[in-house]
């Protein structure tokens, strides 16, 4: 692996739109849809989101879930060859708590297919029923591989419109979430959706990061997020 490459294994917190994607299986299956508002003045074929994605939810009381659902996926490839986007994570909706899957569009039926593989760890789905949407903040966990392009500034490298910015301050998601509206509404940055995201390191050491994509982004300005992210914190008595 290059030198400027690191793997880290993270954990996403971000909002999203959530429906029932309507199938005859008999799970309780979401899907995703792009927040609406951001890219309004992006022209129409750029505007798009990074991908669709489903969430599989869980039946409840499932110990060491995300252990197993990685152990699932891990003897699913070594078995099959083949190598699937699957990520643990939870949401509460409806007042309700749920463990999930999510997944990539493409490989929903390559996951179904793989049942086997999570019925020997006791990882149940949740059957069918009524859900309406809802927005929501989720939680996941999974591998990214980061380029850094310059210094202190990351991109993915296997989404070229995701990029990951170092973040000094300790905070949580609702605190981030009204900081990037502050900066959407104060600044010249409008058209990006973000995530919190944090890794662990050696020693428990956490590190936070501000997962961006944009998909028509000025990459020679994203260290400018920083003194605007410092500058929102401020504004609201953060640091």
């Amino acid at each position: 692996m290059s030198e400027n490459i690191i793997s880290k294994f993270i954990c996403v917190s971000e909002e999203v739109e959530i429906s029932k994607y309507e199938t005859d299986l008999p799970y309780l299956i979401l899907e995703s849809n792009r927040m609406v508002g951001f890219y309004n003045y992006v022209p129409n074929e750029r505007n798009v989101s990074i991908a669709h994605h489903y969430f599989i939810l869980m039946k409840k009381g499932i110990p060491c879930f995300q252990d197993r659902v990685f152990r699932s996926i891990s003897f699913y490839e070594k078995d099959s060859g083949n190598i699937l986007h699957v990520y643990p994570g939870h949401m509460n909706v409806h007042g309700k708590e749920y463990n999930f899957i999510r997944i990539r569009q493409s490989e929903l039926e390559e996951v179904l297919g793989m049942l086997s593989y999570f019925d020997k760890r006791n990882i149940e789905f949740e059957p069918q029923k009524r859900f309406s949407s809802i927005r929501t903040v989720i939680q996941f966990k999974e591998m990214v591989d980061m380029e850094e392009i310059k210094s202190g500034v990351y991109r993915d490298k296997s989404a070229h419109h995701v990029f990951f910015l170092p973040i000094t301050i300790d905070i949580e998601y609702l605190k981030f979430h009204k900081m990037v509206d502050y900066i959407r509404n104060n600044c010249d940055f409008k058209h990006f959706e973000a995530s919190l995201v944090y890794s662990v390191g050696s020693d428990y050491k956490v590190k936070d990061y501000a997962k961006i994509y944009s998909p028509n982004c000025e990459e020679n300005r994203l260290l400018e997020f920083e003194e605007h992210f410092i500058k929102a914190a401020k504004e609201f008595n953060y640091i």
